[in-house]
């Protein structure tokens, strides 16, 4: 017997105990044998794992790479097994996600989509033509002294005193919304993406706030106007492209691990997500060489990089980031989201941090875009029951995260990179 995941039940499986929905629903029997409307009826009620009679966790791994010829197996196994260098083998979570990443790169591999993109930092070193420039000993001296942030969009600070005023309602957000037509147009591509998966096509503006919900939509306005100011960030040293697939491949999977955990605002975790790297920019933009220099150590000797960043700085690119969302007054919770998702337990609220924090582990994991750090971070048992999710929600996480950021990379960075 064992807790199978909800995407490996077949027909004719027997059930060893019964199956209950999260909030304690009686759904289906112990010795029920399975039938495709049984499955059917409990992945409609958000099961995710069932306990089968006969079956164990081994054999279900070993079906998913069962079709894959040894050779290629092998390679994918070397590949994936020395990116997950830092995690503990034997940890429930880890053991998910390193057999889903083989099964996915032996499958790239066999159609020949295998790339260094899981395997390099996708960084440039720059030329060695001066000096590195000193960084200051504290965050506050480099943001404020040190270096030239990226000018705010104006309709962001519109958005924001609108949010803010005690008296604004959706429809002055939609009305407000509505006059920038390039963010107006790129917010009703999300809506009606699969991203939200709505059944039929949301129109206007005012529409999508009374379904989407104000807050909610703010913040993803919020997002798409940020995104903007980095568009002049200098790409010699890091792919961009890559870059802002990572934070939308990892905004998407907090999303979605938000929703797990019944968060209302769950677009707060993508928006977090968007900006969870942005320090990392301003610290190649302001120091490229003692940047790209932390950078490559760490991918030539297995190093945490944020680890490397404290030692050698004094403060990590989380904290830039955190610092740097104080200082555009965006909401606490999403610079606490930021400022801690490589160490959420220091945080007075764990629990989105260590989210975002398992979301920029997974994306890593899956190869989803590249911020810079080659080795898939630790994943710590202690922010993993601070989550509380089975480790079969894993491969429906994932499944559903490479549903929607395809077409959110191209809505988000696509249509930027444009203008």
């Amino acid at each position: 017997m064992g807790l199978i995941n909800i995407t490996a039940l077949k027909n004719g499986m027997v059930l060893a105990e019964d199956v209950r929905d999260r909030n304690g629903r009686f759904l289906a029997a112990g010795g029920t044998t399975l039938t495709d409307k049984h499955i059917r009826i409990l992945k409609m009620w958000g099961v995710v794992e069932a306990d089968i009679q006969g079956v164990t966790k081994e054999e279900v791994e070993q079906k998913l790479t069962e079709d894959i010829d040894s050779a290629t197996l092998e390679a994918a196994e070397k590949l994936t097994r020395d990116r997950f260098a830092l995690n503990d083998a034997e940890h429930p979570a880890i053991r998910e996600l390193y057999h889903l990443c083989v099964a996915r790169k032996a499958r790239e591999i066999q159609q020949g989509e295998e790339t260094a993109a899981g395997n390099g930092n996708g960084v440039s070193p720059p030329a060695a033509t001066h000096t590195a420039k000193a960084v200051p000993p504290n965050v506050a001296d480099f943001l404020n002294h040190e270096i030239k942030l990226p000018t705010l969009p104006g309709i962001f600070l519109k958005i924001n005193e609108t949010i803010t005023r005690p008296n604004s309602s959706a429809f002055d957000i939609a009305n407000l919304i509505s006059k920038d037509t390039s963010l107006s147009a790129r917010l009703l591509k999300i809506v009606n993406s699969a991203f939200y998966g709505f059944p039929s096509k949301i129109d206007n503006l005012f529409r999508a706030v009374s379904i989407v919900g104000t807050n909610q939509l703010s913040t993803l306005a919020t997002g798409v106007s940020l995104i903007d100011a980095f568009r002049k960030v200098p790409s010699a040293y890091i792919d961009m492209g890559m870059f802002w697939r990572h934070s939308i491949v990892c905004g998407t999977i907090g999303r979605i691990v938000a929703g797990y955990k019944n968060i209302q605002n769950t677009e707060r975790l993508f928006v977090a997500g968007l900006f969870h790297d942005i320090g990392r920019l301003l610290l190649l933009q302001y120091a490229p060489e003692i940047s790209c220099e932390m950078l490559q150590v760490a991918k030539r000797n297995g190093h945490v990089l944020y680890e490397l960043e404290r030692d050698r700085l004094g403060f990590d690119h989380a904290t830039i980031g955190g610092k740097l969302l104080e200082q555009w007054k965006l909401p606490f919770s999403l610079e606490n989201v930021v400022t801690h998702h490589h160490e959420p337990l220091a945080s007075r609220s764990p629990l989105e941090p260590a989210i975002l924090n398992l979301a920029d582990i997974v994306t890593h994991a899956v190869a989803g875009g590249c911020s810079g750090q080659r080795l898939i971070p630790r994943l710590h048992e202690a922010v993993w029951k601070t989550i509380n999710l089975s480790e079969n929600t894993l491969p429906l996480i994932i499944k559903q995260a490479d549903r929607q950021s395809g077409e959110i990379f191209g809505f988000f960075y696509g249509d930027a990179s444009k203008n």
